[in-house]
């Protein structure tokens, strides 16, 4: 899932500090991870509201999703609006590299060789994990990684954003302040996940689980693009405008989102669980989840940062420590939920939920901690391997100098 761009260093990693309440989002879209799948493993995504509102809480998905899309595409988009160089691809490669996978491929050893269901797992099997393509056929995904389909979707959004990125800053070209046709072409990309999405319930082929394929999830990762491009557009741009208009107000937004979320536990986004959806369902809950996360990620980019209780809050140094190891967080929970019923011999669809929930966030947490200070954080000495441009070797006196311009482009 998507990781904190503080140890990246680079373009990506000014952009988080130039919004300080996004760590906070993504330690409250990890937590919503944590807690719907904990309902599940614990069988409380029952019917009721309270079931069906612990079912929806894999919005934290389509969260991460949005972060990402803004995260990693504003670096893009600001560079062409100051009329800079473009991030170089390599260094944005090797560092969105370095910050994923040691963690990422700590969690498959532990789980290929912890957990019971994972024995025997071959080769074969091993390879397909660690290299991220376990959802590109129709094999086992091994016990305590079932989740990391996302990051595998992910993934393959971060080697695609350089292409992508380039033809919509070629597309906006001359006036990326007034970009929309970027907008645009955006909603085309969102428009054409949808009919994906549809094409797919209607037939669904079996090759493969092809609902979790990138082009499932487009619009997500769009919402977070239209955000970085009306981020960094003139502020007189009447769609900049009115953007950071109902972004100053995050009580709207937020009640927005609260709103949609409401509507997202009706039968309207379909069955909760693994039950198979039609295809109206699916789109609609696609539509519905794009919505909430926009709407969340949205005032924590737009308006005054330190504004209220809740920005002072989510900008706050704890949190935003959360945020730095949520990455960790989401990676081991299922690992610690499977490890936790094997251990107590506990039967799954069991448990009290709440107990449960809160021994798993608490040993989550601390591992993801561990990780954090004993893995990620070193490996951060090897970022600058692959220098941010050709003619500068990423020194940390630049890096701090563009931090500062970056900052003040920010809206």
């Amino acid at each position: 899932m998507s990781a904190s761009a503080v140890l990246d260093g680079g373009p990506v990693s000014r952009t988080e500090r130039a919004f300080p309440c996004l760590d906070g989002a993504r330690a409250i879209a990890a937590t919503a991870v944590v807690i719907t799948h904990v309902s599940f493993w614990t069988g409380d995504h029952g019917p009721d509201l309270l079931g069906r509102a612990s079912a929806r809480l894999d919005v934290g998905v389509a969260i991460f999703f949005v972060l990402s899309g803004f995260l990693l595409s504003r670096p893009l988009f600001l560079a062409a609006a100051t009329d800079r160089p473009a991030p170089r691809t390599a260094a944005y490669l090797w560092r969105r590299a370095l910050r994923i996978l040691p963690a990422y491929w700590l969690t498959v050893a532990a789980a290929l060789l912890l957990l019971p269901g994972n024995a025997g797992a071959g080769p074969a099997v091993w390879l397909r994990h660690l290299t991220l393509t376990q959802i590109y056929g129709a094999g086992w995904i091994g016990e305590g990684l079932s989740h990391t389909w996302s990051l595998c979707t992910e993934v393959a959004f971060y080697a695609l954003l350089p292409l992508a990125g380039a033809g919509l800053v070629r597309l906006a070209r001359p006036r990326l302040d007034r970009a929309g046709r970027v907008l645009l072409a955006l909603g085309a990309v969102t428009l054409l996940g949808l009919v994906w999405l549809a094409w797919l319930w209607a037939t669904r082929p079996s090759l493969a689980p092809l609902d979790l394929w990138l082009p499932s999830f487009p619009g997500w990762f769009a919402a977070g693009m239209a955000l970085a491009v009306l981020s960094v557009a003139d502020p007189a741009w009447w769609p900049a405008r009115r953007i950071a208009e109902l972004g100053s107000s995050l009580a709207t937004c937020w009640a927005g989102a609260a709103a949609l979320f409401w509507i997202a536990t009706s039968t309207v986004a379909g069955p909760v669980a693994l039950a198979v959806p039609t295809p109206g369902q699916a789109v609609t809950k696609s539509l519905l989840y794009l919505g909430v996360a926009a709407l969340v990620v949205l005032p924590l980019v737009f308006g005054d940062q330190r504004q209220g209780t809740v920005r002072r809050v989510l900008a706050s140094p704890p949190v935003a420590f959360l945020g730095e190891i949520s990455y960790g967080l989401f990676l081991v929970h299922v690992l610690v939920l499977a490890g936790g019923y094997a251990a107590f011999g506990w039967v799954p669809f069991t448990g009290n939920v709440v107990l449960v929930l809160l021994g798993t966030w608490v040993v989550s947490a601390l591992l993801a901690g561990l990780v954090y200070v004993l893995v990620e954080r070193p490996l951060r000495r090897w970022r600058n391997l692959v220098p941010a441009s050709r003619s500068h070797r990423g020194s940390g006196n630049t890096d701090a100098v563009t931090a500062v311009r970056d900052t003040s482009a920010s809206v």
